[in-house]
């Protein structure tokens, strides 16, 4: 295992890190935590820390697209706010409530994590992935372009129907708004 702050410190000076557009540490045994704010990266656009054991990870990067953070140990409750990033993974981690304010927003998978809470806004979401969370609320503050929809039982894409693959009623904590204005009158499959 290797101390994930100390490899970038060591493999990539700061001095040269204002050229890096691509940044992929994925599979490095990466640990602990990692510290993207004032960082250097200022012209980074997709950066991938999948398969790692980092436990806590801060980013502050002004032109990031692209963050890829699956397969770690990130935990607790996580917040980000940011008006370039377009896609988001933070699929297999422990996180419990994700908190997300990217209003460019397009792509989003929480999958396989302990998530109960889900506030995201963004007004292009078009594919949200929340599987397999505990999720007993997503109050989603987005527009009508979400066209890929997997979470809490329901599933739907813009060419099918929504498909549930468990029971669905108002009062269930499972519930989730599926009213014709929802989604562009897609009908409800049980």
């Amino acid at each position: 295992m290797v101390n994930g702050q100390q490899y970038i410190d060591e493999n990539y000076p700061i001095t040269s890190r204002g050229n890096i557009t691509e940044l992929d540490l994925s599979n490095k045994n990466l640990e602990g935590t990692i510290t993207f704010n004032n960082s250097g990266f200022i012209n980074l656009l997709k950066l991938n820390l999948s398969s790692n054991m980092i436990t806590n990870i801060h980013y502050e990067l002004p032109s990031i697209l692209q963050i890829d953070v699956s397969h770690n140990f990130l935990s607790n409750t996580r917040s980000y706010s940011s008006s370039t990033i377009r896609k988001l993974n933070c699929s297999f981690n422990k996180i419990t409530v994700y908190n997300l304010n990217a209003p460019n927003l397009t792509h989003f998978d929480c999958s396989n994590n302990l998530v109960s809470s889900l506030d995201i806004s963004s007004n292009v979401l078009e594919e949200l992935i929340c599987s397999r969370n505990p999720i007993t609320l997503v109050p989603l503050n987005i527009t009508s372009k979400l066209t890929s929809f997997d979470c809490v039982g329901i599933q739907f894409n813009k060419t099918s129907t929504i498909l549930t693959s468990s029971p669905i009623s108002p009062t269930s904590p499972n519930s989730f708004n599926t009213s014709p204005n929802s989604f562009d009158n897609f009908s409800l499959v049980a």
